[in-house]
């Protein structure tokens, strides 16, 4: 005959229950207590799956418009600039005739901790400069801020019919801080009686680990023999550079 089930039994059994459970409960928390979990064993939240460690990521990754593949050997920096006067030419042609195109390698020999290299550039500048040069650069604290070079320069002031001189030359560039946004510099001149001189100051911005570019006000200025004056350039300069 089938037991039928009564409140009060039902009820004495929930209790019996109850109490079951808050034993197991007081147990296991005593357990706990004279057995603590040794803190090796409690998984990190920077560990994987199987124990091992991940780093961190990250809370802001950092953003350039171009990717990292595109970075030249480590030491070789390739520039191309612009520096036309304050009334620009709109003509690409005349535009042209105010560049200039670089090459430095600065990792060619270490000497004393510094590294040491090899540069050369040419640059033109309208009525009228033509100039090569080539010579030693330094990278005075190995990390691309402040490069001094020096070397010789062959060039030509005035009209077509003037001879080429040469003439020891020394170039300074100068970056305030690795930082995407930062100040720049560069200075250049030649010691002749023919003497020209060069500088330029702005800003510049990182676009990518490898490619910065570079603008602000420049002054130029050269001897013409012929007229016997000297002939100056002012305006806007903008600078690309791919390296370091």
């Amino acid at each position: 005959m089938p037991l039928i089930s009564t409140p009060v039994a039902v009820a004495r059994k929930a209790a019996n229950t109850g109490v079951l459970l808050l034993a197991i409960l007081a147990g296991s928390a005593a357990y706990g207590q004279e057995n603590p979990t040794p803190a090796s064993a409690v998984p990190s939240p920077l560990a994987g799956a199987d124990g091992s460690a991940l780093l961190p990521v990250p809370g802001m990754t950092q953003f350039y418009f171009l990717p990292r593949d595109l970075a030249p050997p480590p030491g070789l920096i390739i520039e191309m600039s612009l520096a036309p006067p304050v009334d620009i030419p709109t003509d690409p042609y005349d535009l042209a005739k105010y560049g200039r195109i670089g090459v430095d390698y600065t990792r060619v020999a270490t000497l004393d901790g510094a590294n040491f290299g090899l540069a050369a550039q040419a640059l033109h500048v309208a009525h009228h400069l033509l100039f090569y040069s080539a010579g030693i650069s330094s990278d005075i604290n190995n990390d691309g801020m402040f490069l001094l070079t020096a070397g010789l320069a062959h060039y030509q002031t005035g009209n077509d019919a003037e001879p080429f001189v040469d003439a020891p030359f020394i170039r300074f560039r100068f970056q305030s801080s690795p930082k995407d946004i930062f100040a720049y510099s560069e200075i250049e001149t030649t010691m002749h009686f023919r003497q020209y001189i060069s500088g330029m100051a702005g800003l510049g911005i990182r676009v990518s680990p490898s490619v910065r570019l570079m603008g602000g006000f420049h002054h130029t200025e050269f001897v013409m023999p012929a007229e016997q004056t000297v002939q100056m350039v002012n305006g806007l300069e903008g600078i690309i550079s791919w390296g370091m």
